[in-house]
């Protein structure tokens, strides 16, 4: 599936990784000095990473990808807490995606996880 998903420029990076904590989806790790998209299934293709990019690393290119995976991500996102969870929900619902806001959603009562 094509669709829109970040890219890193690895000779930008520096590994810092003031992106990692702005990305609650679980998609980047620093990984042998680099940060690293870790699997497409969690990147929902937004950019929340990209403005805490000091040396502007990481861009949103349009290409193949495995299909973003909501449930996955919440189940990444609810072993990080509560106000990771709330944060998660306020990035879907600002950036309008409504179809993956009511998945979590979904997910959350499925899992009897209150917020």
């Amino acid at each position: 599936m094509k669709r829109k998903i970040i890219k890193i420029d690895e000779e930008k990076c520096n590994g810092c990784g003031l992106c990692i904590p702005n990305c609650p989806e679980g998609a980047l790790q620093i990984i042998d000095g680099k940060v690293r998209l870790v699997s497409d299934l969690y990147c929902d293709g937004l950019g929340a990473c990209i403005g805490h990019c000091p040396v502007d690393a990481i861009s949103i290119e349009e290409r193949e990808a495995e299909v973003y995976d909501e449930r996955k991500v919440m189940a990444n996102i609810v072993r990080q807490g509560k106000n990771v969870i709330k944060a998660h929900l306020k990035h879907l619902k600002g950036h309008n995606q409504i179809k993956y806001l009511n998945e979590a959603l979904d997910y959350l009562k499925e899992n009897s996880i209150i917020v």
